[in-house]
């Protein structure tokens, strides 16, 4: 029996999408945070993230998804909410993700813009001091969480490239998911925009749609 696709569902902005991402089969959860509100007692979502971290059953991963620059605030922002995991979506110099690498055992993942032309040259930059790559897309300067969809035929050409477990992203969705993974034989895949449902109430507040969650993992987890 082969090894199951791993499913990321990131974007979580609530205890309710959390747990129940988990109960339909998601691998690992992924709490966004960190950008200019430090210190870390007043970063808005540091105290449920913690709290709901605490939920999550053995085996299921949580990662701090985080855009800071500096190893010693992703580290304590870190440690404050427990997180198992630590993904580093910034290309922050080499020297901090060195010390990140150096001062925690949490499972690391390293994002790397696919239409980056030094893309090639971050893989093998970060290889040694990550755990995982994840390949994502970028859109108006930000990375990750835009909902463009990314290209596939380079994701397939970067994977080749890497002894590390690469998990794909990028305008993910229950539709469009079998084709990436076929396209690029991943270890994982990522989805956040892609399972979202936005409302007048809840404008400001990424929710996910839980029958497009299942959807996803249904599929992707058929590989």
């Amino acid at each position: 029996m082969g090894v199951f696709m791993k499913v990321k569902i990131c974007g979580i902005s609530n205890e309710i999408d959390a747990l129940t991402a988990i109960s339909l089969g998601a691998d690992c959860i992924g709490f966004v945070m960190g950008g200019k509100v430090l210190p870390i007692e007043v970063e808005p979502y540091a105290q449920w993230v913690r709290e709901t971290i605490k939920k999550f059953p053995k085996g299921v991963d949580s990662f701090l998804v985080t855009h800071l620059f500096d190893a010693d605030d992703i580290l304590d922002l870190s440690n404050y909410i427990k997180s198992t995991g630590i993904q580093i979506s910034e290309d922050i110099d080499i020297e901090e993700v060195k010390k990140v690498r150096k001062n925690t055992n949490k499972k690391i993942i390293k994002t790397v813009v696919t239409t980056d032309p030094k893309a090639t040259e971050k893989l093998k930059l970060y290889e040694p001091y990550c755990d995982y790559f994840l390949l994502d897309s970028r859109d108006s300067g930000y990375t990750g969480g835009t909902g463009k969809e990314n290209n596939w035929q380079m994701c397939r050409r970067l994977i080749d490239m890497t002894e590390k477990p690469v998990f794909i992203a990028g305008g993910l969705n229950p539709e469009n998911v079998k084709g990436a993974i076929e396209e690029t034989k991943p270890y994982g895949v990522d989805v956040s925009t892609g399972i979202s449902c936005y409302s007048e109430r809840y404008l400001r507040k990424d929710r996910k749609d839980h029958n497009k969650i299942e959807k996803f993992i249904k599929i992707a987890k058929e590989y």
